[in-house]
């Protein structure tokens, strides 16, 4: 008799990323069931409620942990994030946390302690890691392709917080885990650790471009997080490029959206984009120019992906989620993963980001923070 799970229960807690992207990754996936949303208000609740045709929908989290769901994707603001999961581990359900994954290294210390301890799944989601461009330049790195690994740069230039007129919200406190470091430089600092390895020291000069942001009322009130960064880091021995650097920059307030993560061997240099697609140029092709006319000479790489994932690609162009971009597809590539190996009953689900690697972003940007205060390069972790 099979001891496959037939019937994924998923909630939600959370209206926002889970309306973009997590609800929308699930209703694409076969032997899932859109269960229960959380989220203290009602319009938001409701509009998801009907939006995925939900049979649950509530004010309280806590209610939904006592349903009968198997899985709960926790995406509310990350102070609440302990208690959340917390309370998910103890009634055994499986979680998948947003990132960053905790305020502080303390709260994500605990939060790994209860995960290392407990028979589900407790997943960070750095769903970047199973974006097919990202395994492709995995695969190039481990097999030797692009040489030795010289430098890492990844710059990302987003749009979403130029507006001074934007509300004032938990994203614009550090003291509730909001700022550009914990929402972007979370994701890049795990794509380094995944594919290259350990971090063991970083530079970083934090910026908050705009000092206040307008309540409900129109009043002015006082930005603590950050709405960009530059970010230095080094690889330690236990990594694929001992001493080699990483740049890591990100603005929230530019004038358009652009993203690109780069990986400089001896041999080539490979990249992705926004779009996620692949690129390598060959350094021989350069010919020792200096040249800043002629054009750099990229050529386009195609993921090899396996037929069950070829076909969830073809689901994912035809829905909204392809419109959204590289975190919202990853994220479909990762719930697939998720579903699958839960079907399966495995223990794990294979490369998925866990606690324990959470708690290690933590640290990465605790050490960044303090870099900012300090002014000088900091041990990592």
């Amino acid at each position: 008799m099979s001891l496959m799970k037939q019937i994924v229960k998923t909630g939600f807690v959370g209206s926002g990323w889970a309306r973009i992207a997590q609800a929308p990754a699930f209703a694409i996936l076969d032997g899932v069931e859109l269960t229960a949303v959380a989220s203290p208000t009602e319009r938001r609740r409701k509009k998801f409620q009907e939006l995925f045709d939900m049979p649950h929908a509530y004010e309280r989290w806590e209610d939904l942990m006592s349903s009968d769901v198997d899985l709960v994707c926790i995406s509310a603001p990350p102070h609440l994030h302990l208690p959340i999961v917390r309370d998910g581990l103890r009634k055994g359900k499986h979680v998948l946390c947003e990132k960053p994954m905790a305020v502080g290294v303390e709260e994500a210390a605990e939060m790994s302690a209860l995960a290392s301890g407990s028979r589900q799944y407790a997943l960070i989601d750095h769903e970047l890691r199973f974006l097919p461009a990202v395994r492709q330049i995995k695969q190039m790195i481990e097999s030797g392709e692009i040489g030795r690994i010289l430098e890492v740069r990844s710059v990302v230039s987003l749009a979403s917080r130029n507006s001074p007129s934007l509300r004032h919200s938990w994203w614009s406190l550090e003291e509730k885990g909001g700022g550009a470091l914990g929402a972007i430089g979370s994701h890049l600092i795990d794509l380094n650790r995944f594919l290259v390895g350990e971090i063991s020291e970083v530079s970083c000069a934090l910026s908050t471009f705009l000092s206040s942001r307008p309540d409900e009322e129109a009043n002015p009130c006082r930005v603590t997080s950050d709405d960009g960064f530059s970010l230095m880091m080094r690889f330690g021995p236990a990594s694929l490029a001992y001493g080699a650097p990483s740049l890591i920059h990100v603005t929230t307030v530019c004038g358009y959206t652009s993203f690109v993560f780069e990986v400089i061997g001896s041999l080539k240099t490979v990249k992705f984009d926004g779009a996620g697609r692949v690129w390598e140029v060959h350094n021989e092709s350069s010919k020792r120019a200096r040249s800043m006319i002629d054009p750099p000479d990229w050529h386009a790489l195609e993921p090899i992906l396996p037929w069950d994932e070829l076909v969830l690609q073809e689901k994912i162009r035809q829905s909204s989620l392809w419109m959204h971009g590289i975190f919202s597809v990853g994220f479909a590539f990762f719930a697939h993963r998720i579903v699958r190996a839960m079907q399966n009953s495995e223990l794990t689900v294979p490369d998925a980001a866990t606690f324990a690697d959470g708690l290690v972003v933590q640290k990465v940007m605790e050490a960044a923070r303090e870099s900012d205060r300090e002014r000088r390069w900091i041990k990592a972790g």
